[in-house]
Formats: C-alpha cells, sequence, structure tokens
C-alpha cells in the first residue's frame, strides 16, 4: 500500500479555503477548478455536487479501508460508489459543503484523493494478475506502490504538461497496459537480477500510439531515476500551449523516435549517478487468515460450478483462488461494497483489488471457501449466473454525468448486454472478450485498447443522431484497434449480436475471439457495418435518434451546462471520416459512375468540413461550397487553384477527370485542420467572421464589443463567441446576446472553462446579454 504525503492535510484545509472563497463569489470557477482537479475532484452535471476519485495504486485497497470507504460515502449521502479502468473508486454526487470532511476521513484511513486528475501523476495501474499468475518474472505490485508514494510527495508531478500515465505488467509474455500508458514497465529478469523492459509515450487517446522502447532492461534499483528523469523530460519539452498536443507521445510526433529518444536519455544521464534516487525494494508481507469455523458445504448446484469455471481462477499458491465479481458499469451501492468488505475481512488484508474492467477481485481465498462466496454473492443479487461475456461489457460513465460526454455509454453497454441475453446464443463457450465502450473520443474506456471497442460521436443525416466508432485489434492482440467504420447507437447491440454469431459459428476455426478479429473480424465487421449503413428519417423511425437511456431527442445540448463544443470536433471528425472512406472506396472501384460519386462526395466534405470552425451553418449543400469560397478560398487559407474545382462540384459536373485535383484537395484541408488552435484559429489566419456576425461601435471608456447571436443555436453560438474574442486583447470586454434556454445555459460555463470572466448576465425581455472579459 502507498503512503500519503505528508503535506495533504495543509492541501486539504487550503482546498476548504479556496472553497469557501468559490462559495462567496471571491474566485471564479476556472482558479477553483485549477485547484480541485488535481485534487481528484471534478465538477458533475448535477449543479453542486462533485465526483471525488480515491488513488488505489495497482487496484489495491484492504477490506477495512473499504469498509470505512463505504461510511464515509454514507455520511456524505453519496448514492454509489464507481470502479474505473485505471483501478480507482470514486465516490459520486458529494455535495461542495461537506468536501473536507470527506477528504479527512479518507486522510485518517491512509487513502487520499490528490492526484486524481489534472495535469499530476495519475493512478499507477498494475496487472490484476500481478502476485498470483505463475507466469510473472516477479511481482511488480510493490514497486508500483513504492513508485507511487515517491511521486505524489514531490510539488513537480503536479506541475506538468499534462496527465503522466504509468503501468506495471507481469512478464513479456502477458504484457498488455505497459504499452500504451506514458511510462510502461515489463518485469524482467537478466542474469538473475531483476529489472524492467521499459516503454515511453503510448496513450490510448486522440492519435494513440503505442509506446517506444525506451529500455530493453533497466535494474531495479533505477526505479525511481527514470521515473524523475521522464518528469523532467515531460515538463521541460511537453506542448504547454496546445492541451491536445501535450502528452509525451507528442514529442516523438513532433521530434522524430530518434531525436526524442536521445534527448530523453540526456535527463536520465542527469539522475543516473544519483545516489540519493537509488530505488531498494523492500519485502512486502501478504498477511492472510483462514475464517473461523468451517468451510461452507461444498453445494451440488449445477448453477455453482458454472460459475466456478467462469468466475474463479486458481492461483500460483496451491489451493488458493481468485475471484471476479462482475460489477455492471462499475457502478455499486456502498451498502453492498460493505458488506463484501466485511466478509472479505475474515481471510487477510490482501484480499481486494479493483480491476481494469470496473470488477472486483477477491484474492488469495482457500477453495473450501468458494461456496461461501457463491452464496454471498447471489444473496446480494449479483447476476453471476450469467456468462462472463455478458457482465464484462465496460463503459466509461458517459453522459449520464461526465460533462464532456457525447453518447450514453452505459445505455448502450446495457442494451448490447440484454440483447446477448435474449439472443440464445450459447455464451458460455465464448471465453475471454475485451468489448469497451467510450461515450466519447475520449479513451476513459480504452476502446481502441479492447478487443472490440466503440466511441461515442454525433453523426447527422437530416439531423444528429448518436452513433459510434467501431474500433478492432484487426492486427493482434498488441497493437492498437483499427477504426473500422460507424454505426448508429440505435443499431449498436443487434450488429454485435451478428459479430458474436459469426464467431460462435467458426469458433473450431479460431481458438479465441482475438484470433477471430484478428483473422477474419475487419472483413466481417465492414461487412456488417455496410448494411447499417441506411438511417431511416425521423418521420420514419425516431428510435434512431434517442440515445439509450433517454427520454428526448438526441442533442449536444442536452448533454449539460458548460459544454457548447462537445460535438464539435464530432462534427469535424464526420466529415474528415467521410473523405477517408470515399478515398479507400475510389482505390477499389473503376466504375465511371461510382468514381464521380466519390470524387463529388470527396469534394463536398472537404468544403463542408471546416465550415463550423468559421461560424458558419450551411442549409444547404450549395450554402457549404459557397461558404467554403468565401471563408476559405477568399480568406488565402485555401489555395485559390481550387477555386474552379469548388464551382464545377456546386453545378454537378462531372469530376472524373479531376481525381488528383479532389485528393489534393482532400489533403489541403486536412492539412489546414492540423493547424488549427483551441480558440479556432489556423496557422496564419486572420479571423473570419461570417456574415451573421456583424461588429459594433466601442461604448463607453473601456473598449466593449457586442455581438447579437440571438437565432444562433448551440454549439453555434459559443463557436462565434470564441471567434470574436481571438483577436481581441486581455481585458476587453465582449457582450453577446444569447437566447433563452440552452444558450443562456451553456454559453457562459463554455466561457468560463476557456478562463475567461463572466462579467454579468442580464435578462432583457426574451433574451439574456452576456458580458465577457477576455483573459
Amino acid at each position: 500500500m502507498y503512503k500519503l504525503p505528508t503535506t495533504l492535510t495543509d492541501d486539504i484545509w487550503y482546498l476548504d479555503s479556496l472553497i469557501d472563497a468559490y462559495k462567496k463569489g471571491t474566485i471564479d470557477s476556472a482558479r477553483f477548478k485549477a485547484a480541485r482537479v488535481p485534487m481528484g475532484i471534478y465538477e458533475q452535471r448535477s449543479n453542486g455536487t462533485y465526483m471525488v476519485r480515491v488513488r488505489c495504486s495497482g487496484g489495491y485497497i484492504s477490506p477495512q479501508q473499504l469498509i470505512r470507504l463505504t461510511e464515509i460515502a454514507t455520511a456524505a449521502g453519496v448514492p454509489y460508489l464507481h470502479l474505473t479502468t485505471r483501478q480507482e473508486i470514486q465516490l459520486h454526487y458529494v455535495p461542495l459543503e461537506k468536501m473536507k470532511e470527506v477528504l479527512l476521513a479518507l486522510q485518517k484511513e491512509g487513502l487520499g484523493t490528490k492526484g486524481g486528475g489534472g495535469n499530476t501523476i495519475r493512478n499507477i495501474m498494475v496487472d490484476i494478475r500481478a502476485g498470483i499468475d505463475s507466469r510473472e518474472a516477479f511481482d511488480p505490485y510493490p514497486y508500483a506502490a513504492d513508485l507511487t508514494t515517491f511521486l505524489i510527495a514531490q510539488n513537480d508531478s503536479f506541475t506538468l504538461p499534462r496527465k503522466l500515465k504509468i503501468a506495471f505488467d507481469i512478464s513479456e509474455e502477458t504484457a498488455d497496459y505497459a504499452f500504451v500508458n506514458d511510462l510502461g514497465f515489463i518485469p524482467r529478469i537478466v542474469a538473475g537480477k531483476r529489472g524492467f523492459r521499459i516503454y515511453l509515450g503510448g496513450s490510448v487517446a486522440s492519435r494513440p500510439t503505442r509506446g517506444w522502447l525506451l529500455f530493453d532492461f533497466l535494474p531495479e534499483t533505477d526505479l525511481y531515476r527514470v521515473a524523475v528523469a521522464t518528469k523532467r523530460f515531460f515538463s521541460e519539452n511537453g506542448n504547454r500551449k496546445n492541451r491536445h498536443k501535450a502528452r509525451i507521445r507528442h514529442i516523438f510526433y513532433k521530434l522524430g523516435k530518434e531525436k526524442t529518444l536521445e534527448l530523453f536519455h540526456r535527463y536520465f544521464a542527469e539522475v543516473k549517478t544519483d545516489p540519493a534516487l537509488a530505488y531498494h525494494p523492500a519485502p512486502a508481507p501478504v498477511t492472510l487468515r483462514t475464517p473461523a469455523g468451517k468451510p461452507p458445504v461444498p453445494t451440488d448446484n449445477p448453477l455453482f460450478d458454472h460459475w466456478k469455471k467462469a468466475y474463479a481462477a486458481p492461483q500460483q499458491q496451491p489451493g488458493l483462488y481468485a475471484i471476479t465479481l462482475p460489477v455492471i458499469h462499475g457502478n455499486i451501492t456502498a451498502s453492498i461494497v460493505g458488506q463484501l468488505a466485511a466478509y472479505a475481512a475474515h481471510f487477510g488484508e490482501d484480499i481486494i483489488r479493483f480491476t481494469t474492467r470496473q470488477h472486483i477481485q477477491f484474492r488469495n481465498i482457500p477453495g473450501a471457501w468458494l461456496p461461501g462466496w457463491y452464496e454471498l454473492f447471489t444473496r446480494l443479487g449479483f447476476q453471476v449466473n450469467y456468462p462472463l461475456l455478458t457482465n464484462d461489457i465496460i463503459s466509461c460513465t458517459g453522459a449520464d454525468t461526465c460533462r464532456l460526454g457525447i453518447c450514453f455509454s452505459k445505455g448502450a453497454s446495457k442494451a448490447i448486454r440484454n440483447k446477448l441475453i435474449e439472443s440464445g446464443l450459447p455464451l458460455e463457450q465464448f471465453g475471454p472478450a475485451r468489448i469497451n465502450i467510450s461515450g466519447c473520443s475520449n479513451s476513459c474506456a480504452q476502446q481502441v485498447w479492447a478487443d472490440l471497442g466503440f466511441a461515442g460521436k454525433v453523426s447527422r443525416n437530416e439531423r444528429m443522431y448518436p452513433a459510434y466508432t467501431v474500433y478492432a485489434k484487426v492486427n493482434g492482440p498488441a497493437t492498437l484497434g483499427e477504426s473500422l467504420g460507424t454505426v448508429s447507437a440505435c443499431d449498436l447491440p443487434e450488429f454485435c449480436t451478428q459479430l458474436f454469431h459469426d464467431y460462435l459459428a467458426q469458433q473450431k476455426t479460431y481458438p479465441s475471439f482475438s484470433n477471430y478479429i484478428e483473422k477474419a473480424g475487419k472483413e466481417k465487421i465492414t461487412q456488417l457495418l455496410a448494411g447499417y449503413k441506411e438511417i431511416p428519417s425521423f418521420d420514419e423511425d425516431k428510435n434512431y435518434y434517442y440515445d439509450w437511456g433517454s427520454n428526448t431527442p438526441f442533442s449536444v445540448t442536452e448533454r449539460g451546462k458548460a459544454e457548447c463544443s462537445a460535438g464539435l470536433f464530432d462534427m469535424i471528425d464526420i466529415d474528415g471520416g467521410m473523405i477517408e472512406q470515399s478515398i479507400q472506396a475510389l482505390e477499389k472501384t473503376t466504375d465511371p459512375v461510382q468514381v464521380n460519386r466519390l470524387l463529388y462526395d470527396i469534394t463536398f466534405s472537404a468544403s463542408r468540413m471546416l465550415l463550423i470552425t468559421r461560424g458558419a451553418e450551411p442549409r444547404t449543400t450549395a450554402e457549404s461550397f459557397t461558404f467554403f469560397i468565401h471563408l476559405f478560398i477568399n480568406a488565402g487559407l485555401i489555395d485559390k487553384a481550387f477555386l474552379s474545382l469548388i464551382e464545377a462540384a456546386a453545378a454537378k459536373e462531372e469530376l472524373a477527370g479531376r481525381r488528383d485535383e479532389v485528393l489534393k484537395l482532400a489533403q489541403a484541408v486536412q492539412a489546414l485542420y492540423q493547424t488549427m488552435d483551441d480558440s479556432l484559429q489556423f496557422k496564419g489566419d486572420t479571423p473570419v467572421q461570417s456574415s451573421t456576425v456583424t461588429p459594433t461601435p466601442t461604448i463607453g471608456t473601456t473598449e466593449k464589443v457586442i455581438k447579437d447571436f440571438r437565432g444562433v443555436g448551440c454549439p453555434l453560438n459559443f463557436i462565434k463567441t470564441k471567434l470574436v474574442l481571438a483577436p481581441l486583447p486581455t481585458g476587453a470586454l465582449l457582450e453577446v446576446w444569447l437566447d433563452d434556454g440552452p444558450p443562456a445555459d451553456n454559453v457562459p460555463g463554455s466561457v468560463r472553462n476557456e478562463g475567461h470572466t463572466i462579467v454579468s448576465m442580464k435578462k432583457q425581455d426574451n433574451h439574456w446579454q452576456l458580458t465577457i472579459q477576455k483573459k
């Protein structure tokens, strides 16, 4: 178990002073957010409530700690606990006035939230098989716990350009998350000495990548040294201006592999000989107990035998088992957790680990006591008699509580689960399979590191509807999932059922689902997705326009306040994806009619792709081409040589003879997009405003600009606000007029999230006047 930093008490009291200042209005939300997020505290959709993320290095928590945590949560009125894919536990809907009480109570039990969010060292992951699997080179958990203690005690661990994630696997044979974390460790023994193969720069977030090999073998004594070198390297070379390019992998993208590794090794050389940074592992004794009394009488219930086969695995320690308790969506009440922890306490201290699948592992359990655990699970209402596959579909919290969420990923996973249970497929024969669902393009559920993964997005025909990008590991188990297309949220359960039916029909050919995905998945998934391409209109079938678990039509504005631009990049990615799909289809056909249609589709998507960044809202195809000419070609952002091509496409002329020109246009638009910064401006860009944004004279002695955005929907009103703010000097005032309802609800919070100050917000008849001071 890691040790809390000695400064934690001061940190909690300082945070409490900021809570008081925030409630009194003497500090703004931006400053408050900057302090609370590194302490693992995130605002939730219900105003005034917060999520508290408790650090559990490697997923470890003792039974007694977990019992007290449930008591603390209950006293705070927390409705449920949430297990994360980084092996932590979260308390949801904690009232702000109870925050100090919760944090101090957790600290008393040796638990803390520091580093649970923000630009910090995040929770260190450890393979759930550590310490109990015969394939491990050695148990890496004590190393992860010691490294956690070492890092969270240092101030510079909380001033990084962005978050830094670390993971430990157990062996080269089973290596997994070490490949896709910023710093990954794989235990090795070379010439009788312990050490690690180390990877740097991996990530499954935007522009995901496997890490680059940093050391083939680094002795264990250098554990702290490599961590310190990584922090210094990252701190001094990470991109602090653009948070979207601030992770370690972007240093590799910028400098290339050779120069980046050469640069890193300079930092490592500086600490290599520092004796104060030498790491010497201490023994980590395991306290186990045999419960008093006789073990339960073995049951002759065949369901118990099925459960044991699916959920209880023998450990390398003779006679002991590790049990997986599936927790659907990772959500569980404090009362249930308390009963589980109380029962686990009879078996010792090292009994509980949280898994990367949002489940609970109970380890070091004598085989004779398995019936007792099975009886406990069934009595508490866990659906442990279902096949593992139906209980092992994981999702992030999604749009239910996350302000960044686009789709209700938990609703989607539940819909898939229900569909599979109803299907009658022999799912008990399925074996291990990782099915991961994220509610947006962020990778909280690690969808690109799953056998089959989905990421929520906005799609549209005549109106927006919820959809998912489909990922599959078609290049092998230790590779990133490849994006194979899009399926609507409505069709997602049926798509999964069809795919699993095909696998089970060919199971004799493929030893595992991951092998099936690698050998046959790409072709089959592409074939199935083609059958779901056509989406009925709203009048034909309204179900396509409602997300799973929602009773209102899909809209990014319903995702809660302060996230006006939640769907902005998805809207851009829709056209970017259409361009890529059309180019791929173009390479496979020579049919002149189809070639002309694909070239037109590429030209149209390239023209529409970035219009939203200029605040333009075309309602017809013709307007898309017109706006593109005005806002991008005439503005000098796209070469005027493409003007005649756009005019030809607008006139529906044949494009078959202009293939190279069309492809160059697509490349030019995509290259321009890569230069876009956080203010939606492009490299060398002079801010361009659409015709609906009309400047007004300066008012009074303080320069002030007024913009009338009444009639402009979300997220375009926020985008237009950003475009106007971009060229204004620091301290300048901007007044925007917004319609009542979602515009007035969303824009102020989004502006605050950008760091600007809300000076005032006044109701005038049926609209609002919002005054902003630029940061």
